[in-house]
C-alpha cells in the first residue's frame, strides 16, 4: 500500500501552486538556517569578536553554495525556496557590511564609496522589479552567482590583510549584475524565477511573442 507521504509528495508534484510554495524540503533547510544565523552575526559583531564573527559568516557563507546545488539536484526547486534563498542572501549581505561598520570601521570609512554603489546597484532592480511584477527581483543569474562566490574570498582578504582591491572589483561588477536584472525585467512578458541571464529572458520573450 502508498504511504501518506508518497501519495502527498506525488500530489505535490502535480499541482504546480503547491511545488511553487512547497515549504519542508532539504534545499529550504539549507537557507533557513542561513537565516537562523543572523543573530548570532550581530550579536558577535556588536561583541567586536573578529575571529568568531568570520568563523560564522563563513558557515553562512558555504551553506549558500550548496543550497541551489541541492535544490536543482533533488529536484526541489520552488518559487518559495527562491525567495527564501534571495532573502538569506540579503541578510547575510547586509551583516557582512554590519561587521565592516562595526568591527573594521577603517576598512569601512575606506570603501564606503564601492559599498554604496554596491548598495544602489541592489536597489535599483529591486525597485525596477516591484513596478513592474510586484514581486522581489530572485533570478539568481550566472552573474550574481559569480559575484556571490568571488565576495566572500574578497571580503576575508579585505579584513584579514587589510587589501580591498579585489573587494572594490567584485563590488564594481555588481554594475553589470544590476544592470543585467533590470534589462531582464524590462523584456520578460511575465515573472519567473532563475533566470540565468538576460540571454535565457529574451528567449522566454520571443517564445511568448511566437505563440
Amino acid at each position: 500500500m502508498t504511504s501518506k507521504k508518497t501519495l502527498k509528495l506525488r500530489v505535490i508534484e502535480k499541482n504546480q501552486v503547491a511545488t511553487d510554495n512547497f515549504v519542508l524540503n532539504f534545499p529550504n533547510v539549507i537557507s533557513s538556517f542561513r537565516v537562523a544565523l543572523s543573530p548570532v552575526l550581530i550579536f558577535l559583531a556588536i561583541q567586536k569578536n573578529d575571529h568568531l564573527f568570520l568563523w560564522v559568516l563563513s558557515a553562512s557563507l558555504l551553506t549558500d553554495c550548496f543550497d541551489g546545488y541541492v535544490a536543482r539536484y533533488l529536484k526541489q526547486v520552488t518559487e518559495f525556496g527562491a525567495k527564501l534563498d534571495s532573502w538569506a542572501d540579503l541578510i547575510t549581505y547586509s551583516l557582512m557590511l554590519f561587521g565592516l561598520l562595526l568591527i573594521w570601521p577603517a576598512i569601512f570609512n575606506s570603501e564606503v564609496v564601492f559599498l554604496l554603489i554596491a548598495f544602489s546597484c541592489w536597489i535599483v532592480p529591486l525597485l525596477v522589479c516591484q513596478s513592474r511584477f510586484g514581486r522581489f527581483p530572485t533570478y539568481h543569474t550566472c552573474a550574481a552567482k559569480i559575484t556571490a562566490i568571488l565576495i566572500a574570498p574578497a571580503y576575508f582578504i579585505a579584513v584579514i590583510y587589510s587589501n580591498s582591491l579585489f573587494l572594490r572589483g567584485v563590488l564594481l561588477f555588481y554594475i553589470w549584475v544590476a544592470l543585467e536584472q533590470v534589462i531582464i525585467t524590462s523584456i520578460l512578458p511575465r515573472w519567473q524565477s532563475n533566470i540565468a541571464g538576460f540571454w535565457t529572458a529574451a528567449s522566454i520573450a520571443r517564445k511568448e511573442s511566437d505563440a
